[in-house]
């Protein structure tokens, strides 16, 4: 098979007060993005990408196990599967990626558009290069975006680890805020940690963010004043056990990726740690928190 026909495409037809959610969905199934083409009757059609390879029996499985689980079954009658021609995908996609502001010290800038990028965007701002590639993380997604304002509200100094870092660009928005914080980022995903260090490389970092293939295993041995745990709720409550050995006392813990409906979920199961919720953000169909142990 041509190399261009290397990746597949998933289309379903969701709501359109479901659009952010089923993106979110499709992504963490592995999606390398989405496209929404607004449809009638207050409905969209969302193109997910995936690498051809990843996207087996088991992972459309998957898919549509996610899709049952989030509420969202009502798509899977329109859901349908073809092949996808790569560069014109890429193309398309990145043609509509412009930059943008996160917070008041942020800008995110994708490389391909790097000498495009006005100094009256980037003033006074800390300018975050990204070539996602294969890995989830671009910025756009709300979650990412709560994860950068609590950066500034809450800025990292000593150690911080972001688990699950995706394109790493949490790492290296922690390491532009403080350049003095010992920062580490784990995945569990090779493509992941390979993007995450060609980003770290691009940001002019190379070798000041420590990346490890894995989850929390990989740094069990040390503490840390700060986790960043941009995962679902589930991912997060199981966890909890984890992040209360690797933090220091007074450390905190961002996440986000919590959807609203699960947030009471979260704080029971924080009754049996040593760990509060100190705030929390409503993000549309998600909330941010930052817990403290």
């Amino acid at each position: 098979m041509a190399e261009d026909q290397l990746w597949t495409l998933l289309e379903l037809v969701a709501a359109a007060k479901q659009e952010d959610l089923a993106c979110w969905v499709l992504v963490q199934s592995g999606a390398i993005g989405c496209e929404v083409v607004p449809e009638q009757d207050e409905q969209v059609l969302i193109r997910a990408s995936y690498d051809r390879a990843r996207l087996t029996r088991d992972a459309v499985r998957k898919v549509i196990a996610m899709l049952e689980e989030y509420g969202l079954s009502d798509t899977l009658r329109s859901m349908k599967v073809s092949a996808l021609a790569k560069e014109d995908w890429l193309a398309k996609w990145k043609e509509g990626f412009e930059p943008f502001r996160v917070g008041t010290k942020f800008v995110i800038c994708p490389l391909w558009r790097k000498d495009e990028l006005s100094s009256e965007l980037a003033d006074g701002r800390k300018i975050i290069l990204i070539e996602p590639g294969m890995a989830f993380g671009t910025g756009l997604h709300a979650t990412t975006q709560f994860c950068l304002r609590a950066l500034e509200a809450y800025t990292p100094t000593g150690s911080v680890v972001d688990v699950g870092t995706g394109s790493g660009i949490l790492a290296i928005a922690c390491k532009l805020l403080n350049p003095s914080a010992q920062v580490f980022g784990v995945d569990t995903d090779p493509l992941a940690i390979e993007t995450a260090q060609y980003d770290v490389s691009v940001n002019g970092l190379d070798g000041q963010i420590d990346l490890r293939l894995g989850s929390v295993e990989t740094i069990a041995d040390l503490q840390f004043d700060m986790i960043l745990s941009n995962l679902t709720c589930e991912d997060i409550i199981a966890l909890l056990p984890d992040y209360v050995k690797l933090l220091k006392p007074g450390g905190k813990v961002i996440g986000a990726g919590i959807l609203k409906e699960k947030l009471d979920l979260l704080k029971g199961s924080l009754t049996r740690f040593p760990m509060n919720i100190e705030h929390a953000e409503i993000l549309g169909n998600w909330v941010g928190v930052v817990m403290q142990r």
